[in-house]
């Protein structure tokens, strides 16, 4: 299989619902773990819209979007009528239009059947069709058929665990689950609740590739805030390892995201004004003749050290700081980033700093805090950083003055109110353009997506 990234395999709470495990690096600095995040984001679900065009069914009069704690929820709530070809799961549903190679599968899920001694949910992946495929049964008791990663190869399911609990513990609340595999090994690991250890592993390289769904195999279920990362590959074979070749392409944007860069130049973007005129309030208090002259400098400077090299915004360390063209309210933001060694750099929301980017060795601090907060938190809770030279993957969310960051698929901002850099008195402006910020250092950029929220 031709591969265009090394897959990482090692789990990261990319909900940041669990406590993250971590480990020391060669250069000294502590930081967590975060293979999730390795692999591009592919594809997300909350269901909010109130639909599911983007799942596949076995039998469609057995899911709906309904509604579980004031949240639209993909709900199985009765058995499918179909037959499958060998004994396997019939309560399926398949994500559309996307197949993996290597993937990492997040979701939240809460099982709706009534408690008894097999009460199960399932994960599935290497779904090639009816007869082909994997499938995690998280079962409320362990046996030869319950609670084990299976493989369904043209015959009824095989175990293929090669570690397993002796039961999931279910109730009636939500939980977090996650599959993480990789094809090249052959490795595949489940976690549940308790990111930091895989509650079943198995090791098997019959399918290179396939969809990933979910469902069940007697039961229920609901199912929210689906995150499929992974490598993107072209079917090949059926039943087999050959064929999939990797399809991933930077710069395309996941379901209910649109592009902010579009991997080929700067449209979309403009310059930072010179001096003052990077305070939104001066800015602001421009005359409009004022206003033409200094963005028409701010975009010279821009196209003199901002240039779009193998599909990534890269910045000589010369210029100023790369801004949208257009401003956001609310909005959710999905960017992957670079730097270089004693790099130093951010994310400005609303024309005000900043998500911290920066290599950790400078302070011992890690990137994606609110560096500039002065009474509310501006540092994040751990190193959720990948080495320097590494692209690093931010998931940042700003509602109202409120913001959220995930570095790496790490929760390192929750619900944190950023300050008004410009002036302290105020809160934050309720719109502004977003800025990638530089201090003079080489800068990349590239994955730059967005999706605006709309206000209540």
């Amino acid at each position: 299989m031709n591969r265009l990234r090394e897959a990482c395999v090692v789990a990261v709470a990319v909900c940041g619902l669990m406590t993250c495990g971590s480990a020391s690096a060669a250069d000294g600095i502590k930081r967590v773990d975060a293979g999730a995040a390795g692999l591009p984001l592919l594809f997300f679900d909350d269901f909010e819209s109130g639909r599911a065009d983007h799942w596949a069914p076995t039998d469609g009069k057995a899911w709906k979007v309904g509604t579980s704690g004031g949240s639209k929820v993909y709900s199985q709530f009765k058995q499918s009528k179909v037959k499958t070809p060998v004994r396997s799961p019939f309560n399926r549903s398949m994500i559309k239009s996307v197949t993996v190679g290597s993937f990492a599968l997040d979701v939240r899920l809460q099982s709706t059947i009534k408690d008894y001694g097999h009460r199960d949910m399932c994960l599935f992946f290497g779904v090639q069709d009816a007869a082909h495929l994997y499938y995690v049964h998280l079962g409320k008791k362990m046996d030869d058929h319950a609670n084990n990663i299976f493989i369904v190869n043209n015959k009824p399911r095989t175990k293929i665990s090669k570690t397993t609990t002796a039961g999931t513990n279910w109730d009636d609340n939500w939980h977090h689950a996650r599959v993480v595999r990789d094809v090249d090994s052959g490795s595949i690991s489940v976690y549940f609740d308790d990111m930091t250890k895989p509650v079943m592993t198995a090791v098997d390289k019959t399918f290179a590739w396939g969809q990933v769904g979910v469902g069940s195999f007697d039961d229920t279920g609901n199912f929210d805030e689906v995150y499929l990362f992974g490598d993107a590959v072209k079917p090949g074979k059926v039943g087999g390892a050959n064929g999939g070749d990797i399809a991933f392409v930077d710069n395309r944007p996941p379901r209910g995201f649109a592009a902010a860069f579009n991997g080929k130049n700067l449209s979309g973007w403009k310059g930072l004004m010179a001096g003052g005129n990077g305070n939104p309030i001066k800015r602001a208090a421009l005359g409009k003749e004022a206003y033409k002259a200094a963005q028409a400098e701010a975009d010279a400077d821009m196209k003199a050290h901002w240039q779009v090299v193998d599909g990534a915004l890269v910045f000589d360390g010369k210029g100023r700081s790369l801004c949208t063209a257009r401003d956001y309210g609310d909005f959710e933001m999905l960017v992957d980033w670079k730097i270089k060694e004693k790099g130093d750099s951010g994310i400005y929301l609303r024309g005000s700093p900043q998500v911290q980017i920066w290599d950790p060795k400078l302070r011992n601090i890690g990137s994606g805090g609110l560096y500039n907060n002065q009474k509310n938190p501006s540092s994040p809770p751990v190193i959720a950083d990948k080495p320097v030279g590494e692209w690093n993957s931010f998931r940042i969310k700003m509602v109202g003055e409120k913001v959220w960051v995930w570095l790496n698929g790490v929760r390192v901002v929750d619900n944190v109110t950023l300050e008004n850099y410009w002036d302290r008195k105020q809160p934050i402006f309720s719109t502004g353009q977003i800025e990638l910020q530089n201090h003079g250092n080489t800068l990349y950029f590239k994955n730059v997506f967005l999706r605006e929220i709309p206000r209540k």
